[in-house]
């Protein structure tokens, strides 16, 4: 799973952090790290416009080729990739073409992943991306009206890992295994059934067969089974384990194309202020 990891920048500082965050990960012996940047297309196309653009294009290559070599310069084993395009179309064609195992993400603002909004870039790379996604928030959590601080590498210790009921969630367990194993994580694996219209022992099964997965896999796990709303219970077991990760599997034959406003996976995402790996399931 972290053979490619893809890490798409935009040329802001905020995008940069994820290097810093993602830092022992992106060491990891035989993983190779590609760095991803579009050329914004002008509004109006034209042979006018063309050398704005091949302008923009070197201007960001040169960039690029900075950051690849201070990462090599650490030990990671990088190239990066410009192309002109839109951005999360250039960043899922890259992804495809280069074979990506994984790509992370930075999003923007102080409160992380509750900033999450329809329409943006890493929403659109969730709905489509055929590979794991890890959405990452770009700033430490920071008293109010402080000034932002840049944040630090993270170290993914606690994963929680819900499961809805469905055998498709199961999916994704092995591939959690082994990012598991490659952090040195632990698992609590989460089962949340209704309070109205359940009965004793549901989501116990499937619960039972992630933990064999993981547990199998050399996984150190910790099975719960919680009444009440998905998201919410979701939410709270995020604080109450301290957890340094959220990952949940999505639905549906590309990506989250069936994602609905109201889902489980957009209310943990709108209100998350820790990372989230999602994984692409088949239903």
């Amino acid at each position: 799973m972290l053979a490619r990891i893809l890490l798409p920048l935009d040329g802001s500082e905020v995008a940069e952090t994820i290097m810093g965050q993602l830092g022992r990960l992106l060491r990891i012996k035989d993983a190779e790290v590609i760095l991803v940047q579009a050329v914004p297309v002008p509004l109006h196309v034209g042979l006018e416009y063309a050398p704005i653009t091949a302008d923009l294009q070197a201007e960001s290559e040169a960039y690029m080729a900075a950051l690849v070599k201070n990462l090599c310069a650490e030990g990671v084993k990088a190239r990066s990739i410009v192309r002109v395009g839109g951005e999360a179309h250039t960043i899922l064609e890259v992804a495809r073409e280069t074979g990506a195992t994984l790509i992370a993400m930075a999003t923007h603002g102080r409160t992380g992943l509750s900033r999450f909004v329809f329409g943006s870039v890493a929403e659109k790379v969730i709905r489509a991306s055929e590979v794991p996604v890890l959405i990452m928030r770009s700033f430490d959590a920071a008293v109010p009206g402080a000034a932002r601080t840049r944040a630090s590498e993270v170290p993914f210790r606690r994963i929680l890992l819900p499961v809805d009921g469905s055998e498709a969630a199961l999916g994704a367990v092995p591939q959690l295994a082994a990012f598991a194993k490659a952090c040195g994580a632990e698992v609590r694996v989460l089962g949340v059934v209704p309070a109205v219209g359940s009965k004793p022992g549901d989501g116990e099964p499937l619960v039972h067969k992630a933990t064999q997965i993981l547990a199998t896999a050399g996984v150190p796990v910790d099975p719960v089974v919680r009444l009440g709303d998905p998201a919410s219970e979701i939410l709270d077991a995020s604080g109450r384990h301290e957890v340094d990760l959220i990952a949940m599997s999505t639905h549906g034959r590309s990506g989250v194309s069936r994602w609905v406003l109201g889902s489980v996976t957009e209310k943990v995402l709108r209100g998350s202020t820790v990372p989230m790996l999602l994984f692409r399931t088949k239903t």
